[in-house]
């Protein structure tokens, strides 16, 4: 494919079209006519995410594994006035994720943007602790999965020179974490695949960004049985004190912030919201955190 090197999604950036920008945020809505994909939709930040999309205006892809889930959540869409279709895959697969963006497509028409929400931080430990298949699952669907949906979208993105693409990363994807070796291993990961994704698309008018949370006040950060026992087991062994907790360990990162307190997911979606719209045009190959002030 040839590059273009005067392409944007929608026209070209200028003082005088802000106005325009910012009388869309008050009436359509930001993403009004654009097909968005989103993984891991069917919880947590990719639920929030999906439904920020869609009140704003975008018809929304959903993927995830969890197909029960993931129509609910198209139903609370389809209850608000929005439009989403349900695409159930499983992120290490790489046919049924191929086949998931054609469904998207046939259904919603061109993927105009991706959302990559999904994660797996499930059991981690220290390196010492940690078994083989633990590190191939967590690699597999937080960034071999990011991979593979990037893969099924990006051709079409090129062809039709616009798009946009934000992946969900975490601090862990700029400092190491004890006992979080293969998730942090995997989030500096997709910040790298973030960085060359943008460096290859952006003369094809292809913005890509990424959003690094921090504590998300969710399920997956609050629910102790998320991260397991092994992980628990493993800081406690190495880091001590023995009698470590989930709760205390919690506290003490939260407190560790400058706002004192956890993110909420949909802090999280406004800022994927930003990236993705056109008020952020000019804006490629960064990583916005969303951490409550890590230093």
């Amino acid at each position: 494919m040839e590059a273009s090197p005067l392409v944007s999604w929608s026209s070209p950036n200028s003082a005088a079209q802000a106005p325009a920008q910012l009388e869309q945020a008050r009436g359509a809505g930001l993403m009004a006519g654009r097909t968005v994909l989103v993984t891991g939709a069917s919880s947590g930040i990719g639920e929030v995410v999906a439904r920020t999309l869609a009140a704003q205006g975008a018809q929304v892809g959903l993927l995830a594994r969890n197909e029960s889930e993931l129509r609910r959540v198209a139903g609370d869409v389809s209850t608000d006035g929005g439009t989403a279709w349900a695409a159930p895959a499983d992120l290490r697969d790489t046919a049924a994720v191929g086949r998931a963006v054609t469904e998207v497509a046939e259904a919603l028409g061109p993927v105009d943007g991706l959302v990559h929400c999904a994660a797996e931080a499930r059991d981690q430990a220290f390196l010492c602790d940690l078994p083989e298949e633990v590190w191939d699952r967590t690699l597999d669907i937080n960034l071999t999965g990011a991979y593979r949906v990037c893969r099924a979208v990006v051709p079409t993105m090129m062809q039709r020179r616009s798009g946009g693409i934000v992946l969900v990363t975490s601090i862990a994807g700029s400092r190491g974490l004890p006992a979080n070796t293969a998730y942090c291993a995997s989030k500096f990961g997709l910040t790298g695949l973030m960085q060359s994704l943008a460096a290859e698309l952006g003369a094809f008018g292809v913005r890509v960004n990424a959003v690094s949370p921090g504590l998300v006040e969710s399920p997956a950060s609050t629910d102790a049985d998320r991260y397991g026992d092994a992980f628990m087991a493993s800081l406690a062994r190495h880091h001590g004190p023995a009698d470590l907790t989930w709760e205390r360990y919690l506290r003490r990162a939260v407190n560790g912030t400058i706002l004192r307190r956890m993110v909420q997911p949909q802090e999280v979606a406004n800022h994927v919201l930003f990236l993705l719209s056109d008020l952020s045009d000019g804006a490629t190959g960064q990583s916005v955190a969303v951490d409550g002030g890590v230093l």
